[in-house]
């Protein structure tokens, strides 16, 4: 079976965080009782562009975060893993951004070693989305926990995106 890097990476992002955080995350956000919406939001800007901060963005505050995980993995004893609990305009949630994305913006930046283009990202990021998505609906025991945004942010920005998705029902 052959994969490309953005399949590869949906499958690492998965692997290395999704099926442990997931699972715990609505009881690690006991602390925000009047939160309504416990799922990850799970942001993919389809350039592949991820800020720094999600809190710097027009519209987005920073809330707190959740209670801690800690397990032992991959030789690290009592790894900890907390999700950022953020307000778009008024709305509470908590969302992440796939940071191993990176790995395809770093690629497109440094087409000398890479020989990966800016149409090559753009394309992963499509099937690293996609990929995210068959692996996670492959998954009944994590329904209900997440909500991919796959979103162009060439023409929206992030807390316009989050807010359509919030009115779409989808929540």
């Amino acid at each position: 079976m052959s994969c490309s890097i953005g399949e590869g990476l949906a499958y690492s992002y998965y692997s290395g965080y999704l099926k442990i955080v997931l699972p715990s995350l609505a009881s690690r956000l006991s602390k925000y009782l009047s939160m309504l919406n416990k799922k990850l939001f799970i942001v993919i800007p389809a350039s592949g562009n991820l800020p720094g901060k999600l809190n710097e963005l027009e519209g987005v505050a920073n809330e707190g975060q959740s209670d801690k995980l800690e397990i032992d993995r991959a030789g690290c004893a009592r790894r900890s893993y907390v999700n950022n609990v953020y307000s778009f305009h008024g709305r509470t949630l908590v969302a992440d951004m796939p940071a191993n994305l990176s790995t395809l913006t770093d690629m497109a930046a440094d087409e000398e070693m890479s020989d990966f283009t800016r149409e090559e990202l753009k394309m992963e990021v499509t099937k690293f989305g996609i990929q995210l998505a068959n692996i996670l609906n492959s998954r009944t025991e994590l329904n209900g926990t997440y909500e991919i945004l796959l979103y162009d942010d060439s023409s929206q920005d992030l807390a316009a995106a989050i807010l359509d998705r919030l009115a779409e029902g989808t929540n």
